[in-house]
């Protein structure tokens, strides 16, 4: 996934170790207007392996960027009536 975040520039946000929650959390970042990206282990995509680390995701933020992710992420979704 191309982004527009410099490694340099960028604050690690959170690990998780099931890709469908990473790509979850991103989603939700962006639809807060925040820039993110998943790092992970392509053996963990190619094999499905989720030990010792193999399926570990990495969500990235500018570091900006990164009290306000942690404010997102914390923030409970609303229902709908």
């Amino acid at each position: 996934m191309t982004s527009g975040c410099s490694p340099a520039r960028t604050a690690l946000l959170t690990t998780v170790y099931n890709p469908v929650k990473a790509e979850i959390i991103v989603a939700k970042l962006r639809s807060a207007g925040i820039e993110a990206f998943v790092r992970h282990e392509a053996l963990s995509v190619v094999y499905g392996l989720t030990i010792d680390g193999a399926g570990q995701q990495d969500i990235f933020v500018r570091t900006e960027d990164l009290e306000e992710a942690q404010a997102a992420l914390e923030e409970e979704p609303q229902q709908q009536p």
